[in-house]
């Protein structure tokens, strides 16, 4: 059942409103439902394939027409997809109860598996022969891929997977499109909310709420993303990124961190690159740093910042593509950018050991 809060937990002997709709947008409906409920040894999708319409998944969601708010069909492959892979989160919720470590601060469930084979498969349905005539290419978190193609399929089943599989409601999906060695299209779907942002290059940045029915919920008007305009270091609001223990050993950003922590209007570290990195472009944070990374958790978000005003480098002040890609970032609205470099270059270790007030600037 709901939450009430945007988040789902499960209820004993009764379908809660994630699991109806699931199984609505799945296909599956009545008895069929207990075949297609759990995750086993053959996966959701298995279980989809032998109920579903038709016997082949029969996914599908209605694009209710003119509601995107951007036309393009690249964009609306990419929102059906992650859509489809959101549905699933919200389905087990909070059912998870072991994750594999791929390293001590890195989980895997079978729900970032499944979600990228669904993810994968509906991307080359929808594309049918111009998967190959288009040299369209995929590269995902989970099954990798490649990064070189007339068009390239940047995916992130499942960002957050940490937060999923202890219970925070805070994590999303992730699906950028590069086309001729440039971002093309973005889209971040918050799972649990059914928020879903979008950006396609010279387009725009926006946000709207889909409901597992429709791409667009018939009651979602479509909002413009943009940045806010802070200009003060002192008034702005931040979110970090520290993802790897290699990172405590960067004196120059945990020292930042220190000094944002105590002379700004506070930092969150939340656990989850990819919604961290989209609040910039609503305007949430004015900016969100984060480090090592990979391609997966932070291309969307470069379109999504930019299209929306902002500004999107490495910890360099790079800005192409390549550089983005190694997964070390910093988005801002564009004022404060400087000033973040700025501080960065002045923090270092004494940072850390000097008291807080001599910090202060």
């Amino acid at each position: 059942m709901s939450d009430g809060n945007g988040g789902y937990s499960g209820a004993s002997g009764a379908e809660s409103e994630a699991r109806r709709r699931f199984l609505k947008l799945a296909g599956v409906t009545g008895t069929a439902a207990g075949a297609a409920g759990i995750i086993g040894s053959n996966g959701v999708l298995s279980a989809l394939a032998d109920e579903g319409d038709g016997g082949d998944g029969g996914v599908e969601i209605e694009d209710l027409q003119g509601q995107m708010p951007i036309e393009d069909r690249y964009l609306r492959i990419a929102v059906l997809a992650t859509a489809k892979a959101a549905q699933l989160h919200q389905n087990y919720f909070g059912e998870i109860g072991e994750a594999e470590e791929k390293d001590s601060q890195n989980l895997l469930t079978e729900v970032d598996t499944e979600a990228e084979t669904l993810i994968r498969e509906t991307i080359k349905e929808e594309l049918g022969d111009d998967f190959e005539d288009e040299n369209h290419a995929l590269y995902g978190e989970e099954q990798g891929g490649q990064l070189e193609g007339g068009y390239v399929w940047i995916i992130d089943p499942l960002d957050g997977t940490t937060n999923f599989s202890k219970g925070i409601p805070h994590f999303g999906v992730n699906i950028a499109v590069t086309k001729d060695g440039e971002l093309y299209a973005g889209v971040m779907y918050y799972s649990l909310r059914d928020e879903v942002y979008v950006a396609v290059r010279d387009e725009g940045a926006y946000k709207f709420r889909s409901d597992g029915y429709d791409l667009v919920a018939e009651d979602s008007e479509p909002t413009e993303l943009s940045v806010t305009d802070t200009e003060a270091i002192e008034d702005s609001f931040h979110g970090v990124g520290f993802y790897l223990k290699e990172t405590a050993n960067d004196f120059d950003y945990m020292g930042l961190w220190r000094y944002l922590f105590s002379y700004t209007q506070g930092t969150r570290l939340l656990g989850a690159a990819a919604p961290d990195l989209a609040f910039v472009s609503e305007g949430v944070f004015d900016t969100v740093s984060v480090k090592d990374l990979k391609p997966v958790d932070v291309a969307p978000e470069a379109l999504l910042v930019r299209e929306a005003g902002g500004t999107v480098t490495d910890f360099d002040g790079n800005t192409d593509l390549d550089s983005i890609l190694e997964g070390s970032v910093v988005a801002s609205n564009g004022k404060l950018h400087d000033d973040f470099f700025d501080l960065l270059e002045d923090a270092g270790k004494d940072w850390l050991t000097r008291p807080i007030d001599t910090l202060e600037r």
